[in-house]
């Protein structure tokens, strides 16, 4: 009772007249101070404007298939649809065994949208350029793709899968970067998802993959992707950007470990893999070889934007700047 007097009266106080005036006269401020313009248009006084944020969330509002074209992905075994297995759409899956055996495929990836225009500028935004309020439409996203993920996904069978709960494994950012931005964008948004209670039903997030340090990782870059991936591992030149496919995977490969702080158990639970954005599959792939190393399975992955999708070109439109 005492706890329930005490939030009446702290709601009382914020969304009092008073209170709102104040906050209203502080934001006043801080725009005038420190000036912000929409990530996508240029409007004054946002980070991103409700038109831009419509244009956002439709862009990442209809989950897709995207393991196709990511070359990097391990190949795992099919799921057969008499099993109960479903794809993410709710079509029964195609690719299960024949009569010849099962059939192998890429790691099953779900995605929440395009890496178009709007999507691509709001993540940069967020992860690279310290638009650390644009968090709640990103985790939004990220939020739809899992509970799709974890009902859809074809290694998910229909209805209850285990007695413990699913484990939500984001990929580790390495330390250079959290270094460089002062946080970890993956970490930020699946931590305000586990707060405010929206992950989806069933699962737990689970940090039990980590990035080993650079003085074991870089004789190893060397050795399979010369001085490319050993600059991409040093944090030279962008990290992965500026690698084709076959050093991507190089410049990842033996660069996770399981966490050592970590008490979960991995041996025999069910396993989600999260990351932002797939392009080749390389660093979810190395998550995959973490888990499954530790005797985990890995129902698939979540992305909240994939390079490319099957809808092929972005029919996206944005509203110019307002005067």
């Amino acid at each position: 009772m005492r706890s329930s007097g005490f939030a009446s009266w702290l709601d009382r106080i914020v969304f009092g007249r008073a209170y709102q005036r104040v906050a209203g006269a502080l934001a006043d401020f801080g725009a005038l101070v420190l000036p912000s313009s929409c990530v996508l248009c240029g409007q004054w006084d946002t980070s991103l404007c409700p038109a831009c944020l419509g244009i956002f969330r439709s862009a990442t509002a209809r989950p897709f298939s995207a393991e196709t074209g990511a070359e990097s992905l391990p190949d795992v075994e099919r799921v057969p649809a008499q099993a109960g297995m479903r794809t993410p759409g709710g079509t029964p899956d195609q690719n299960g065994p024949d009569q010849n055996g099962p059939a192998y495929g890429p790691l099953p990836v779900l995605a929440a949208g395009r890496y178009g225009r709007a999507v691509s500028a709001v993540l940069l935004a967020y992860k690279n350029h310290g638009h650390v309020d644009l968090a709640a439409p990103v985790a939004a996203a990220m939020a739809g793709v899992l509970h799709q993920g974890v009902s859809g996904l074809p290694g998910v069978p229909d209805g209850r899968r285990a007695s413990e709960p699913v484990l939500i494994v984001p990929v580790p950012a390495r330390a250079s970067s959290r270094q460089r931005r002062g946080y970890d964008p993956l970490m930020l948004l699946l931590s305000r998802l586990d707060r405010a209670g929206r992950l989806p039903a069933g699962t737990v997030l689970a940090p039990v993959v980590r990035q080993r340090s650079a003085l074991v990782r870089l004789p190893a870059a060397l050795l399979h992707g010369g001085v490319p991936a050993l600059a991409a591992r040093a944090g030279w030149g962008g990290g992965q950007k500026g690698l084709g496919r076959r050093r991507r995977r190089a410049n990842v490969l033996g660069s996770m470990a399981r966490a050592r702080c970590t008490r979960t158990r991995l041996t025999g639970r069910e396993c989600i893999i999260v990351d932002d954005v797939l392009t080749t599959g390389a660093t979810i792939g190395e998550v995959h070889r973490v888990l499954v190393q530790e005797g985990a399975q890995v129902l698939g992955a979540v992305v909240i934007a994939a390079t490319s999708s099957p809808a092929g070109r972005s029919t996206e439109a944005f509203p110019g700047p307002t005067s």
